[in-house]
């Protein structure tokens, strides 16, 4: 009973870890700020061969909300561009330019994350809730499975193993799920962050229109005297 235990176990956790990684991963490639863990799926083609995009540009984040994509062979930059362009259209690309060590221009992407307003920041919390609720499901369905396996083989075990057997099994789901809603939790308040810092920029946007509005006016009461 012990090694079929044992193993019904294990492959719980194995399964209950792979739904886990399937969650982080879809969080990873919900974009909210500019987290290097969403370009590990691009793949840049060059001469007929796939590279990591890492092994063909350096990436920078200026900021919380910016990847800055520099070629390590100015020729690739498109192929970079594109790669790029497959995995998140959502991005917003900017092409930039700066000097060298030998003070010549070279360029480099600038992928910027969609602002967060309102539609967007319902739609990714919804989104995130929808990813967890479907990883718990899964969870649930193993658990199921597990329980019922190992009731099977319970009936002919002394009352005391079975309680030890079931508590085990009981950590670890419960365990499971705990991580599922951290993640969860995490990505509830990425979005929340960049729904605030979208809307500071909505507030310095309003001032500057009235600010450049007052000295338009201001402007034009000089000409008139």
């Amino acid at each position: 009973m012990n090694s079929y235990y044992y193993a019904q176990l294990k492959d719980f956790t194995e399964k209950a870890r792979g739904y886990n990684m399937m969650f982080n991963y879809r969080m990873m490639n919900l974009c909210v700020k500019a987290e290097p863990g969403a370009l590990v799926p691009v793949i840049v083609t060059v001469g007929g061969k796939d590279y990591n995009l890492e092994e063909v540009a350096q990436i920078r984040r200026p900021d919380d909300y910016i990847f800055e994509i520099r070629a390590n062979n100015s020729d690739y930059l498109q192929n970079i561009i594109d790669g790029i362009m497959d995995v998140h259209p959502e991005f917003v690309f900017e092409m930039k330019t700066e000097k060298d060590i030998e003070e010549k221009d070279v360029n480099y992407a600038q992928y910027t994350m969609p602002e967060v307003d309102k539609d967007r920041y319902d739609l990714l919390s919804e989104t995130t809730k929808a990813f967890y609720n479907e990883c718990l499901v899964s969870i649930d369905a193993v658990y199921a499975q597990k329980e019922a396996k190992l009731a099977e083989v319970a009936v002919h075990a002394p009352a005391e193993d079975v309680q030890q057997i079931k508590d085990e099994l009981d950590e670890y789901y419960h365990n499971a799920k705990d991580e599922a809603q951290k993640m969860r939790d995490m990505k509830l308040q990425e979005i929340e962050e960049a729904y605030l810092h979208y809307q500071e920029k909505e507030q310095d946007r309003e001032i500057g229109k009235i600010n450049s509005f007052d000295y338009s006016q201001g402007m034009r009461l000089d000409q008139d005297e």
